[in-house]
């Protein structure tokens, strides 16, 4: 028992445990990565929420009993920033944010650290959270185009052949008369987590219009023939144009190309669409010429500027 009690009493034994706490917050950033460039679709939410409480009480202790340790005082620190993305873009996700929030809160206020320092950093991520979440308010509430989007595609969409790509089409509601959207997804980068499935966000928009009445949405005939989707009989997409040789001479699929969204963000953000119009009319008038040029001046500032487009071209 003396000698059980010198081990976990031992400093260098209590900082090896401390490294291991360190897993949690590997974890949490896991989370926050996951929660912006997936969809967490629950195969067993409540066997989830048992398995991640009973990992997080777990931790609990763990860190009441390396609190004294310099590297879980760093560690509790780290957890407060890691833990801040789910909270923001998973909010609603209890039995992802509810253990996780325990434990960050826990760790932070049972560390011993200097009662001035604590407070200072406790401040600083008071402000952070509180800040933070009023920005990001603001702007997914506020400057963005708010829409209801139902899916009318059944399942998980309508897979090619190949079984390389899905499509589905969203019947987007707004405060006008709405639209239609037809969306493709790679299909073969979701992963499987056994109580959890995380669904790319990998996205292409191949075909949106504006209805013009509100069944609009229910006449599009869409399929696959080959590789290549159609929409109304007319081809929208056709996934061997995104087929490449990697370096080792393997054919894969790339998505780095700007027509592919890669998270949630690919909404509609009307002030930046204004604050763009605005920039490019303001770069209109102060490059436009104050004097009158000659014929010949003018037909050469044409050329150069036709040339021009012909090199983008």
């Amino acid at each position: 028992m003396e000698i059980l009690k010198k081990i976990v009493t031992n400093k260098w034994f209590i900082f090896f445990v401390s490294i291991l706490c360190a897993a949690y917050t590997a974890l949490l950033c896991y989370f926050a990565y996951i929660v912006f460039f997936y969809d967490i679709e629950y195969v067993d939410r409540i066997k989830f929420a048992l398995i991640y409480s009973a990992l997080s009480m777990l931790t609990g202790l763990l860190y009441f009993y390396t609190r004294r340790s310099f590297l879980t005082c760093i560690i509790s620190l780290v957890n407060m920033l890691a833990f801040f993305p789910t909270l923001l873009l998973d909010w609603g996700n209890w039995p992802l944010l509810i253990p996780a929030a325990m434990v960050t809160l826990f760790g932070f206020f049972c560390c011993k650290m200097n009662d001035t320092l604590k407070t200072v950093f406790g401040t600083i991520f008071l402000l952070i959270y509180i800040l933070g979440g009023i920005v990001f308010f603001l702007i997914m509430n506020v400057f963005r185009v708010t829409t209801v989007d139902t899916m009318l595609t059944p399942g998980d969409g309508i897979v090619s052949g190949s079984g390389n790509f899905r499509c589905y089409v969203l019947d987007v509601q707004n405060k006008s008369t709405g639209k239609v959207a037809v969306y493709v997804q790679p299909n073969k980068l979701d992963e499987d987590l056994g109580s959890i499935r995380l669904k790319t966000t990998i996205k292409k928009l191949v075909k949106q219009a504006i209805k013009e009445n509100k069944d609009d949405a229910l006449y599009y005939d869409v399929h696959w023939d080959g590789s290549k989707l159609y929409i109304n009989d007319e081809e929208y997409f056709d996934e061997m144009d995104f087929l490449e040789e990697d370096a080792s001479g393997e054919l894969t699929y790339n998505f780095t190309d700007d027509v592919w969204t890669h998270t949630y963000f690919d909404v509609d953000y009307p002030i930046f669409d204004l604050i763009d119009r605005v920039t490019q009319i303001l770069s209109d008038k102060l490059l436009s010429p104050d004097e009158e040029t000659s014929p010949d001046e003018e037909n050469t500032s044409v050329t150069d500027v036709s040339g021009t487009y012909d090199d983008a071209a």
